[in-house]
C-alpha cells in the first residue's frame, strides 16, 4: 500500500508539472502573438496601439525589453507622458545596459510636456480627454502632453470644460467656474470621441516640401504644352482639430520641357479633413495663387502664332503670367516627421495678355515635419 500510495503521489506531481508546463506555454504563445501585433501596428504607424500590444505581451512575459518596445512606440507617436512612464518602468523591470541613454531621452521628453494647473478651492475631479486625471485643489502643475486636449472639471452635477492646443513646455492655468450641467452634450465626450483624440497625435507645425509631377494642356494653345514640374515649398499648420487643419503656405513650382522653362511664386492654403483621427489620413483642398514667369526657348522659325505680345526675330521670349490653382490632393502621415502626399486632381490657370491658358497637373510629394 505504502508503494502504490507513494507512487500515486508522484503522478500526481507529474500531472500538475505538464498541466503547469502546458499552460506556460500556452501563455508564452499568447505573448509572442501580442508582440507580432505590435510590431504590425508599429509598421502601419498606429503607435498607440502597438505600445498597447506590447505592454499586454509584456504582462504575460515579464520580459522587461518588451515594455522598451512599447515606450519607444508611445514615444514615436509623441505620447509623451505615457512614454516617459513606460521608460521608468523599463528601468525599474531589470539592470539594462543603457540606463544613461535612457535617462537622457526622459530628460528631454519632460521638456516637450506641458504643464496646466487648475484654479479651483473645492473638491472637484479633472478629466483630460474624458479620463479621470487628477482631483482639486491642485497644489501645482500636473504634466499632460503637448497637443489638442479638452479638459474637464467635474463636481456632482456641476462643471467646467476647456478645449485647446496646448504647446510644449508651455504653462497653463485655468480658473474654472463650475455651472450646473443643463444637458444638451456639454458634459463628458463620447468614449469614441475619447478615442479619437487620444489616437490622433499632434502634427508637427512646419513643413518641408519637395516634388514633382506634369501638367497637360487642355485648350490646344501649346503655350506652354505638356510638360514635367517639380516644386518646392514649406508650409506652416496654422489650426489643428481632431478631424481637420488648416494650412498656409508658399510654393516655387519649376517646369521645364518642349522649349519651354517656367517657374513661379505661389502663396497658398490648404483645408485637411481627418475622415478617421487614428488613422493619419488626409483629404486636402488646396487653393495656390501668385505669378509665374512662361519662357520660350527654340531654333523653330518664327510663327504668326507667336505666343510672346511683342513678336521678334528672336527665337525667344518670356511671359509674365497671374497663375491660380486649385486641386484635390490625399495625404498619409508614415511618421511624425514625413508625409507623403498624391495630387489626384488639379487646374494650372494662367492669366495674360495674349495668354490665356488651362492645364490639368497632378504629382507627388514628400513633406518633412518638424517643430
Amino acid at each position: 500500500m505504502k508503494v502504490r500510495h507513494t507512487l500515486s503521489a508522484w503522478a500526481a506531481a507529474a500531472v500538475l508539472l505538464v498541466a503547469q508546463s502546458g499552460r506556460a506555454d500556452d501563455v508564452m504563445d499568447q505573448a509572442r502573438k501580442r508582440y507580432a501585433a505590435g510590431e504590425r501596428e508599429y509598421a502601419s504607424g498606429r503607435y498607440w496601439q502597438s505600445a498597447k500590444a506590447f505592454e499586454e505581451a509584456y504582462d504575460l512575459s515579464r520580459k522587461g525589453d518588451l515594455l522598451y518596445n512599447a515606450a519607444r512606440a508611445y514615444d514615436r507617436g509623441e505620447y509623451y507622458l505615457r512614454a516617459i512612464e513606460t521608460y521608468e518602468a523599463y528601468l525599474k523591470a531589470g539592470a539594462p545596459p543603457d540606463v544613461e541613454q535612457i535617462n537622457l531621452r526622459i530628460a528631454a521628453l519632460r521638456k516637450l510636456l506641458s504643464q496646466v494647473q487648475i484654479k479651483l478651492g473645492e473638491k472637484a475631479y479633472v478629466f483630460v480627454d474624458g479620463h479621470e486625471y487628477y482631483q482639486t485643489p491642485m497644489n501645482g502643475t500636473v504634466s499632460v502632453d503637448s497637443g489638442y486636449h479638452r479638459i474637464e472639471v467635474r463636481a456632482g452635477n456641476r462643471f467646467w470644460a476647456k478645449e485647446q492646443q496646448f504647446v510644449p513646455g508651455e504653462r497653463y492655468e485655468f480658473d474654472a467656474q463650475l455651472e450646473e450641467d443643463r444637458g444638451g452634450g456639454q458634459g463628458l465626450i463620447s468614449a469614441a470621441s475619447v478615442e479619437e483624440s487620444r489616437s490622433k497625435p499632434r502634427t508637427r507645425q512646419v513643413a518641408l516640401v519637395v516634388g514633382a509631377g506634369g501638367s497637360v494642356d487642355v485648350l490646344g494653345n501649346n503655350y506652354p504644352p505638356h510638360q514635367a514640374s517639380i516644386v518646392l515649398g514649406a508650409e506652416y499648420r496654422v489650426k489643428e482639430g481632431v478631424r481637420g487643419a488648416f494650412d498656409l503656405g508658399v510654393k516655387i513650382p519649376i517646369e521645364f520641357l518642349q522649349s519651354w522653362t517656367n517657374a513661379g511664386l505661389l502663396i497658398g492654403a490648404r483645408g485637411a479633413l481627418t475622415p478617421v483621427p487614428r488613422i493619419p489620413f488626409e483629404l486636402v483642398l488646396s487653393l495656390d495663387a501668385g505669378f509665374a514667369t512662361l519662357d520660350y526657348r527654340s531654333s523653330a522659325p518664327v510663327s504668326p502664332k507667336w505666343p510672346c505680345a511683342s513678336p521678334s526675330a528672336l527665337s525667344s521670349c518670356s511671359i509674365y503670367a497671374f497663375r491660380v490653382v486649385p486641386a484635390v490632393s490625399v495625404a498619409y502621415r508614415f511618421a511624425p516627421s514625413f508625409e507623403l502626399r498624391a495630387q489626384l486632381a488639379g487646374a494650372e490657370l494662367n492669366l495674360s495678355d495674349p495668354l490665356f491658358d488651362l492645364r490639368l497637373a497632378f504629382g507627388l510629394q514628400a513633406a518633412y515635419r518638424f517643430f
